[in-house]
């Protein structure tokens, strides 16, 4: 009867960089896509701050009054057009660095960027 030999030495220390690495991709990317699409993100909204600028405008006859509210309008439609893990705060109730939306004093929706506190 013929006998088997199998080499029982392993994979040794070449396999268990591959797995070392395998193990820190899979963790990288897992936490990657968790923060990317479920992590709740808190995003300060200067809402006041555009509002009474754009009264300002008004007030001293730069826009009319259906410009106004086409402006107000427009402000509240970026905010209902916020991301599905972002909770809207208004700044006023902000303390420390959070992620701002600038919304701007055209009515479009600026690029978002972070403030230093």
């Amino acid at each position: 009867m013929p006998v088997h030999v199998t080499d029982r030495t392993g994979l040794g220390a070449k396999g268990f960089v591959i797995i070392i690495i395998t193990s820190i991709a899979c963790c990288a990317v897992t936490v990657a896509v968790y923060d990317f699409f479920f992590a709740q993100k808190i995003v300060a909204v200067d809402l006041v701050s555009s509002i009474t600028r754009h009264k300002e405008d008004y007030v001293a006859g730069k826009i009319t009054a259906g410009e106004l509210v086409d402006k107000i309008e427009s402000l509240v439609g970026q905010l209902e057009k916020k991301k599905r893990n972002e909770i809207l705060v208004l700044e006023e109730a902000v303390a420390g660095d959070v992620k701002h939306h600038d919304l701007g004093s055209t009515g479009t929706r600026d690029e978002e960027h972070d403030r230093d506190r």
